[in-house]
């Protein structure tokens, strides 16, 4: 019998309006996961808070799935000014539930793929109608390779609002930087983002470190899928019964048009990992339990 994805959520679901092509908005992608029978999904956009689009799409689909939500996020990149603790406070006191630090325009994101705002091929690269004069990238370290004080107020903001911090596509060195200051300041929600993709693209012992700390790592379906192919079902699998299942969760990082729906790419990933040997156990901790508390609502929503 297949894995039902009753109860689930996808805390990585990537929405239109952006840059870049989607399935769909958080309506259309929040019906489908909805469908599913799963319990919630973080809508996310790379470069603006995504309050309004979870306000509407849950204006929209309450009445019909009651128990199901669309939670709200901000990525800190150049759409909202970088590692702006005004941005973040505005996004928290509205209700956002996910603090991403620097993705698409991270130092350690144009290291690795060239330059900001690429992922290094047509669909996932920002293009304009004139030249780009944004220049810069944004590092969580001053020159001195400490903590900014504009990233410890973000990280100051999220624990006060008990929201999560993840930690976008930062490098291995700013990760720890950021985790010794949140830890310092009992953040109880920190979540490493696909710490198995490129970016960072974390070994095994430094997850499984991490994990010891309290940090949860956030695992990504996207990445065995055709268009990315970092890794295979066994890696992942072996990875995640290495690290274990309770400090972990299961994500699509779906919504683009070259990908499945996330409600299917997350069956597909967790049949996948189930037909590999990964436990059904682990899997609904994965994707029901862990996420459900770093979101801080009940397991049924």
């Amino acid at each position: 019998m297949a894995i039902s994805l009753e109860g689930f959520y996808d805390l990585h679901v990537h929405t239109a309006p952006v840059n870049f092509r989607r399935l769909g908005d958080a309506i259309d992608l929040g019906r489908m996961c909805a469908e599913a029978g799963m319990a919630g999904m973080v809508t996310k956009g790379h470069f603006e808070a995504t309050i309004a689009r979870a306000h509407h799409a849950n204006r929209e689909l309450n009445g019909r799935y009651p128990n199901f939500k669309v939670y709200s996020a901000i990525a800190l990149n150049r759409g909202v000014g970088g590692i702006n603790p005004a941005a973040v406070e505005l996004a928290m006191v509205m209700g956002a539930k996910v603090v991403w630090l620097p993705t698409l325009d991270a130092t350690n994101h144009a290291r690795a793929f060239g330059g900001a705002g690429t992922y290094g091929f047509r669909a996932m690269t920002l293009d304009f109608k004139r030249p780009s004069t944004f220049n810069k990238t944004y590092t969580v370290f001053d020159a001195n390779k400490k903590l900014t004080a504009e990233t410890k107020e973000v990280v100051d903001i999220v624990n006060a609002y008990d929201a999560i911090l993840a930690t976008g596509h930062l490098s291995k060195e700013e990760i720890y930087a950021v985790a010794e200051y949140a830890l310092g300041q009992k953040l109880k929600r920190m979540l490493i983002t696909h710490p198995e993709f490129t970016v960072p693209d974390l070994d095994l012992d430094t997850m499984i470190d991490l994990t010891k700390r309290g940090i949860y790592l956030e695992f990504c379906a996207a990445n065995v899928f055709p268009i990315i192919n970092k890794m295979t079902l066994v890696q992942m699998k072996d990875i995640m019964e290495a690290v274990g299942p309770a400090h972990a969760i299961i994500s699509t990082d779906a919504g683009q048009p070259f990908h499945p729906s996330p409600p299917e790419m997350l069956r597909s990933y967790v049949e996948g990992l189930n037909q590999k040997g990964l436990s059904e156990l682990a899997i609904r901790t994965m994707c029901i339990d862990n996420p459900a508390y770093l979101l801080n609502v009940p397991r049924s929503n």
